[in-house]
């Protein structure tokens, strides 16, 4: 499993001019930069032979709310005050797929007219795709081969201005989608199926600490994030045995893993799978990785989905994710 190593971009930006716009307008001029950065990103995707992303509307909506908060709390990068990481954030909203986030933050001393904003964001563009490795967390997001969508987050006030791109990769339709918040690490119960042409090959749950509330100094300072080490791996339950022929008569063949398992929850032929997911190491967050692959490919899996599952010693009854 890859790791996101999503470097804080933050640029002091020294020119703007007072614009007085109400609420229609600075709408209108969200609705325009989200476009132009989507243009941005599929012209650059393009350029190493990249399909484009489609615009996630509702991923964009809890963006914009993300992006304020962080002008409201003086934050920069991929937290803020609330020590939430972003593949929480976004579960925590009710998404079900996977999610890769770039950031942005400019400051200057002057409010930001339309014309400033462009520039910025065709300039933050510019800078993540300018990146070199191993310093070059943003570009491969930005060209992660197995992107589908893309919700872009914006927002601006005065001399502040954040930006956001939330990388989706969606390859599962869930039939029964987990619960976001529960108040005992009971099992829980979820089904789904892969998109057409792809098929499931394991789950891993990784678990952590609930988060804690930081300052704002502190979360300016995380420069990276990634799912924590701390995982169990489920595998699609085998089939049994099989009979073959060889020379001489007939061999019984028992499937099973390297490990010595038979697998963990079924996946029938359809493509369909259910699993009942062990919570066991307590309170925490539990955060449900899918794996699919694509039908013959031998490459490497492609991680569908960042399910986080808040369980407290004792919380609100549970609430299901929507999208």
């Amino acid at each position: 499993m890859k790791k996101l190593l999503l470097a804080v971009l933050t640029i002091a930006f020294t020119f703007g001019a007072t614009l007085a716009q109400g609420e229609g307008a600075a709408d209108e001029t969200r609705m325009t930069l989200r476009g132009e950065f989507v243009r941005l990103i599929n012209r650059d995707r393009a350029k190493f032979g990249l399909r484009p992303v489609q615009l996630d509307t509702q991923v964009s909506a809890t963006a914009d709310a993300y992006c304020r908060a962080q002008i409201r709390n003086g934050t920069t990068g991929h937290f803020t005050t609330d020590g939430e990481a972003p593949y929480m954030r976004y579960s925590f909203a009710g998404g079900n797929d996977g999610v890769s986030e770039n950031a942005a933050a400019w400051s200057a001393n002057y409010t930001f007219a339309d014309s400033a904003l462009y520039d910025m964001l065709r300039r933050s563009e510019a800078a993540m795709m300018a990146e070199v490795a191993p310093h070059d967390g943003h570009r491969k997001t930005i060209l992660d081969p197995d992107a589908t969508h893309v919700g872009i987050g914006l927002a601006w006030e005065k001399g502040e201005f954040r930006l956001t791109q939330e990388f989706i990769r969606h390859y599962v339709e869930w039939l029964r989608p987990l619960p976001r918040r529960l108040a005992n690490a009971q099992p829980v119960l979820c089904s789904g199926q892969a998109v057409k042409g792809y098929a499931v090959e394991a789950i891993t749950v990784h678990h952590e600490p609930l988060p804690q509330p930081m300052a704002a100094v502190t979360a300016n300072a995380i420069q990276s994030y990634s799912l924590p080490d701390a995982r169990r791996e489920y595998l699609p339950r085998l089939r049994g045995t099989y009979k073959r022929n060889v020379p001489g008569g007939v061999e019984t063949i028992r499937e099973e893993y390297s490990d010595g398992r038979r697998g963990d929850f079924q996946v029938a032929a359809d493509g369909k799978f259910a699993f009942a997911i062990p919570l066991p190491d307590g309170p925490g967050v539990y955060t449900v990785v899918v794996w699919v692959r694509p039908h013959g490919s031998t490459g490497d899996a492609i991680p569908a989905s960042d399910v986080s599952i808040r369980v407290d010693a004792a919380s609100p009854m549970a609430i299901s994710g929507t999208r």
